[in-house]
């Protein structure tokens, strides 16, 4: 991945963190009506994240990881992007599983919930890998 396509990436995390910011205080009742199109912009911006940092890792001459989960637990050891912030997103690459593969029964409560978090983590994303 050129370093043009990592930019354009990073325009896109950006434009689903503004597509997800006028849910940051929605209701849950809301949320309920319009949770399909939340998940799917927590969705985008785990797997276009993990994108990002899959590239990054393979570029320093790493293995690919195994899964987002450890892409982005591997990008915070390696100094890519910080300790804090790589746990914070490996938490949010497995909601990402639960709502792209079914694995286990959604709990929106959860995701409602999970929406200032990925407005703050993403958001700091972009900025650590601007």
């Amino acid at each position: 991945m050129s370093p043009d396509v990592i930019k354009k990436k990073l325009v896109s995390l950006t434009g689903y963190l503004n597509d997800l910011m006028p849910y940051r205080k929605i209701t849950f009742k809301d949320f309920m009506q319009k949770h399909y199109e939340i998940e799917r912009i927590l969705e985008l911006l785990v797997m276009t994240s993990s994108d990002i940092v899959f590239h990054l890792i393979t570029a320093k001459g790493e293995p690919a990881p195994a899964s987002y989960r450890a892409a982005f637990l591997r990008a915070g050891e390696m100094g890519l992007i910080s300790r804090s912030l790589s746990k914070k997103l490996a938490l949010s690459a497995g909601l990402r599983n639960i709502l792209a593969h079914e694995y286990e029964e959604v709990d929106y409560s959860i995701v409602h919930k999970s929406i200032p978090a990925a407005l703050r983590d993403f958001t700091k994303l972009v900025k650590e890998l601007s």
